[in-house]
């Protein structure tokens, strides 16, 4: 069983892990293209998506191979959050080393305004915004939102693999959803920059 990655000062990946899931990434930013911000924001429901992180085993807690209903941007990929994670604690940070650079690998959900914001019936929570370097995030329940970078460049919407990850000092998990689907309305809840944005002293 592969040994779990360690938080030091900054959020590190051990060398042979960075080279395995940059190989997955490919640090291109052509990968996020395709969930570029739109004027509205809607977070729908996808159902019978297959989240196996057996493509990624080499970082996982436990296997995952179901099918179930996951939450999904406006472009169709599934949306993450990243345990312990809050708009006042970040523990996915922005920095300009690939060992460290966690937004490489998991690229904030964004959006332009706190306005217009829904997500369909089935998505448990209130969608939220909060500025985190520069960029207007999405959260849901409190918990800030990201994509999976190896998802967006696989182009397969079917398939999730980013599910019970450790990478970065904690584990990622996918956001689950009823079956049910019609759009409704949510308040959002506009947050301000968190009050510890950057707790490792890293200049970002």
């Amino acid at each position: 069983m592969p040994r779990p990655m360690k938080l030091d000062h900054a959020p590190r990946l051990r060398r042979p892990a960075v080279l395995v899931l940059a190989a997955l990434v490919g640090f291109s930013l052509a990968a996020v293209t395709a969930v570029a911000v739109a004027k509205s924001f809607t977070l729908r429901v996808a159902k019978n998506v297959h989240v196996t992180n057996t493509p990624t085993k080499a970082f996982r807690v436990r296997a995952v191979d179901v099918h179930e209903a996951v939450a999904v941007g406006p472009a169709g990929f599934p949306v993450y959050t990243f345990q312990g994670e809050t708009t006042h604690h970040l523990i996915c940070m922005k920095t300009s080393k690939a060992s460290t650079n966690c937004w490489a690998f998991w690229p904030p959900v964004s959006v332009k305004s706190g306005k217009g914001l829904s997500a369909q019936t089935g998505i448990k929570g209130k969608l939220g915004t909060f500025h985190n370097h520069g960029t207007l995030q999405l959260t849901l329940g409190g918990k800030p939102l990201y994509y999976f970078t190896p998802d967006i460049k696989s182009g397969n919407k079917r398939m999730a693999i980013g599910d019970e990850l450790k990478t970065f000092g904690s584990i990622w998990h996918i956001v689950t959803a009823s079956k049910s689907g019609s759009a409704q309305n949510q308040p959002a809840n506009t947050g301000t920059q968190p009050t510890n944005p950057n707790p490792y002293g890293m200049g970002y």
